[in-house]
């Protein structure tokens, strides 16, 4: 039934108690997971503005934001213990609703795994949710997994 697993993230403890979840769909039905964070790149970051770390060459600061977060996904991993599930990861840069929406659109997920943020007040009104969003565009079925579920391992 699931083959593949989408599970975004944004390395906070709700998205690691959604990983856990997912991960234990995944080994009830043999699916792999793969793990995708979206990094919007600010309007600031051009390739024009370099920027250098002791004892590193310049880079353009576009290069060092992805450099972190490449750095934040691999921290972000080695703190799950999944046990025998199959993984992937990936970074995308962009809105996360648009990127996560055209990888699914791609083809390959069976499914979309994630956490609620529960916004509330001003900000729920202007932007929404990622998860939201998702539930509403996604070519697959959404599981979302709200702070309570998550609290219940």
């Amino acid at each position: 039934m699931f083959r593949s697993i989408l599970v975004p993230v944004d390395y906070s403890e709700h998205s690691k108690a959604s990983v856990r979840y997912a991960a234990e769909l995944a080994k009830n039905v043999g699916a792999t997971l793969h793990v995708v964070h979206v990094w919007d790149r600010p309007t600031y970051a051009s390739d024009a503005v370099l920027v250098r770390r002791p004892g590193e060459d310049h880079c353009s600061l576009a290069d060092l934001i992805q450099r972190n977060a490449e750095n934040d996904m691999k921290d972000f991993l080695a703190t799950l213990e999944l046990g025998d599930v199959k993984l992937t990861h990936e970074l995308l840069s962009g809105d996360p609703t648009a990127k996560l929406v055209e990888e699914l659109k791609k083809g390959g997920y069976d499914l979309v795994v994630l956490g609620t943020h529960g916004r509330t007040g001003l900000m729920h009104l202007l932007m929404g949710s990622v998860a939201e969003k998702l539930v509403r565009l996604s070519p697959v079925p959404v599981l979302t997994v709200p702070p309570s579920a998550r609290g219940a391992e």
